[in-house]
């Protein structure tokens, strides 16, 4: 399995730069799966998007949140697979482009959302440790 860096390691900005290339190569994949031409316009969008969530799980990540990271990568690794799942098989004839994009963003901010939910839990769990009665 993969071993995550250490809170506060500069190894964090390698892991946003990867998810970077990865989010924004595979909208742009997803574009020429479905035939259609990408303008500068398009480009500087999914640049925009890939940035935007690429920041959120690095800095997350860089600031010793790991459950927040793990959950918001992996959200959108699924949003990916899903886009590029939609572009293949043009699930969504003649919407596939929009489509596609917005899958992705939703099941990214899902993502986010629990991932958010899921480290306030484990916070709360980790300052109040089970009390054990003393009998």
């Amino acid at each position: 399995m993969f071993k995550l860096p250490e809170s506060r390691s500069k190894q964090w900005y390698s892991v946003g730069a990867f998810l970077f290339f990865l989010y924004f190569c595979a909208l742009s994949a997803s574009r020429l799966l479905l035939n259609i031409e990408l303008d500068f316009k398009q480009l500087i969008g999914f640049a925009i998007i890939s940035f935007i969530l690429s920041c959120i799980i690095g800095i997350v990540g860089f600031f010793g949140k790991a459950t927040l990271a793990i959950i918001s990568s992996a959200f959108s690794i699924i949003g990916i697979i899903y886009v590029l799942f939609i572009s293949v098989t043009n699930l969504h004839e003649g919407w596939s482009d929009i489509t596609s994009i917005i899958s992705f963003l939703t099941i990214s901010s899902f993502g986010v959302v629990i991932g958010v939910i899921a480290e306030i839990i484990r916070t709360l769990f980790k300052k109040n440790p089970s009390k054990k009665s003393h009998l």
